[in-house]
């Protein structure tokens, strides 16, 4: 296949890793396909560039389980060095958050607890012990004489996880951590392809990614009689079997093949042949992102300074940026690692997700159809359905009867379009800053462009405070509308809030020209004030609050549980100081081409 613009090298090796096979349909089909072709490289060539933390959350945990498995260290002697890092663990890459090695102490002792646990009940039922392979498997295929028809000449498959196997190679385990519990299944066919290299694959040394590869086959001498696949939860210690864990899961060579080929195979094609574009958290990690037309460019979109230090190119979204307000290190912690202490929703969160959700089925019905005549959901029916409690339930019955006379489909004519929940991006050049902004609803009205946020609260909207500066995805907006990315004329656009309450009539929908000078402004004022902070910081350092009671890293971050424990907050659905805040059952934004399972 042709190399897409903005994209040199070689195409004839394809490496696939399982997490190719999952069903993604927010990432961008050139992306995939570009990423699954290693010797592929962006032109211009992008250089190095290091981030002032580690920023895979797994990275030092297993360098610190290294140090158990294949150093024999023990486990209390690894946690005391975690305890006195300061910089990077053990020597190696970028500096560890202090509050990401304290996590990964917590991981370590339930990861390697949860390991003898299974080991003890495998040697009850007559199994080997497994012990822990340095070098990971890899499956890799001959080398072709000349290209297939997608232009391959070898493909090499391979794992991500902890690997161990029995001495007598009868037996071959991995484990797959989570950070936050264990996963219970993951998709058929990433399971196929794990089950695959597992059976046939043989331990690599890692290699550079320009490297020839050799020209024969791997080969296993015996494949493993049994092949497991555990997933653990480095919040909780719980531990899930995902294959291998009942008589009818054995996987021998033969059975592994079946999978692989029936379920594997199917969609790692269609990753590594996919054409288009779909701009989105993919741009941030893609190799043709300079020759890509479909991407908007937004040029000094807020006026934003480039750090002192060039980073990597990294995303922004108006959630990132109030929450790094709140606190820099709960952005770096939450956001960009997605380290989850499972703490759970307050009421409040949980009552807006639902309203949320409610809102995005009905307004994504074809055809169009407004919500005034709809019924609204029934109190009692939601404490069930929902697992609201009483009060809950009954705010959300009268946010969503107050939200049938605001509603902005009713009318709407056949030929509008509709957007429900629509990734909006833009790239910042002189920043190196992918904007991803999901608004709750865009659509058009006789030709325009109408952006709307959808807020529930039980307070009413403070009148002293600017809607701009209150919710900066809305500042966002009008930004976004200004540099053309969304529709041409942004004086024929507009921006709304609807802001939904219990009370009948307490229910507002409050307008904003992006086309008025005054108001873009105040956009690029609010988004610059708290972006540039954001962009030139090297430290995350903990900013304690109320927010601390909402925060998923707080369990492992002392200012904030010190915090948190001096200042209880009163009981009610809106303790938390943003009722909006999504929960950590909220859908985050996706982390593509990052090698975390979780």
């Amino acid at each position: 296949m042709r190399n897409p613009p903005g994209v040199a090298g070689e195409d004839w090796l394809i490496r696939a890793s399982p997490r190719m096979a999952r069903p993604d349909a927010a990432a961008c089909p050139t992306h995939r396909r570009i990423a699954m072709r290693p010797q592929l490289v962006a032109e211009p060539t992008v250089p190095f560039l290091s981030t002032p933390y580690e920023e895979f959350g797994f990275g030092p945990l297993f360098a610190a389980l290294d140090r158990v498995e294949h150093d024999g260290r023990p486990v209390e002697h690894v946690r005391e060095e975690l305890r006195n890092t300061r910089g990077p663990f053990r020597g190696r890459g970028a500096p560890v958050h202090p509050v990401h090695l304290a996590w990964t102490a917590h991981a370590l002792e339930r990861y390697t607890a949860a390991r003898a646990r299974e080991q003890a009940a495998a040697a009850q039922a007559g199994l080997p012990p497994t012990l822990a392979v340095e070098r990971p498997w890899t499956w890799r295929t001959r080398r072709l004489s000349a290209p297939d028809p997608r232009g391959a000449r070898q493909y090499e498959h391979t794992l991500w996880g902890r690997m161990y196997a029995s001495a007598d190679g009868t037996v071959r385990d991995l484990w797959l951590p989570s950070l936050g519990r264990a996963k219970t299944s993951r998709p058929v066919a990433e399971l196929g392809a794990v089950a695959q290299v597992m059976a046939q694959g043989v331990p690599t040394p890692r290699r550079r990614a320009r490297d020839e590869p050799p020209a024969g086959a791997t080969h296993t001498d015996r494949s493993p009689a049994l092949v497991r696949v555990f997933d653990l939860g480095c919040a909780d210690g719980s531990v899930e079997p995902l294959l291998g864990a009942a008589p009818s899961f054995g996987e021998g060579h033969i059975e592994a093949r079946k999978r692989f080929e029936g379920d594997a195979v199917p969609a790692f094609l269609s990753a590594a042949t996919a054409t288009g574009t779909r701009p989105g958290e993919s741009c941030v990690d893609c190799k043709a992102i300079a020759g890509c037309a479909d991407l908007k460019r937004a040029p000094n979109l807020w006026g934003g300074r480039p750090a002192s230090v060039a980073r990597r190119r990294r995303s922004v979204s108006a959630w990132d940026l109030r929450l790094y307000a709140e606190c820099p290190a709960q952005y770096h912690l939450v956001r960009r690692l997605h380290l989850n202490d499972l703490s759970g929703e307050n009421e409040g969160a949980r009552r807006g997700r639902f309203v949320d959700s409610w809102l995005d089925t009905v307004h994504g019905e074809r055809p169009v159809r407004g919500c005034r005549d709809r019924a609204v959901p029934d109190p009692d029916g939601l404490r069930i359905d929902a697992e609201l409690d009483e009060a809950s339930a009954r705010q959300a019955a009268g946010m969503l009867a107050g939200h049938r006379t605001l509603c902005p489909l009713d009318g709407l004519g056949g030929d509008e379009r509709v957007l429900v929940q629509h990734r909006v991006t833009a790239y910042v050049p002189e920043l190196d800053v992918v904007v991803l902004a999901v608004p709750d609803l865009v659509y058009t009205r006789r030709g325009r462009w109408i952006w709307r946020e959808t807020k529930t609260s039980s307070r009413p909207l403070w009148e002293r405070d600017s809607l701009l500066r209150t919710y900066p995805q809305l500042s966002l907006a009008v930004l976004l509308f200004h540099a053309g990315v969304l529709g041409d004329d942004p004086r024929r656009s507009r921006v709304e809030l609807e802001h939904l309450r219990e009370g009948r009539g307490d229910s507002r929908l409050e307008t904003v020209d992006p086309g008025r000078a005054e108001i873009v402004d105040e956009a690029r004022d609010v988004v610059a004030g708290l972006s540039q902070p954001l962009i030139k910081d090297t430290t995350y350092e903990p900013r304690t609050g109320r927010h601390c009671h909402g925060c998923l890293a707080r369990t492992w971050c002392r200012p904030g549980s010190a915090y948190a424990d001096d200042h209880p907050l009163p009981p009610g659905p809106d303790a938390f100081p943003s009722a909006d805040r999504p929960g950590p059952t909220a859908k985050p934004t996706p982390r593509v081409g990052v090698p975390s399972d979780d």
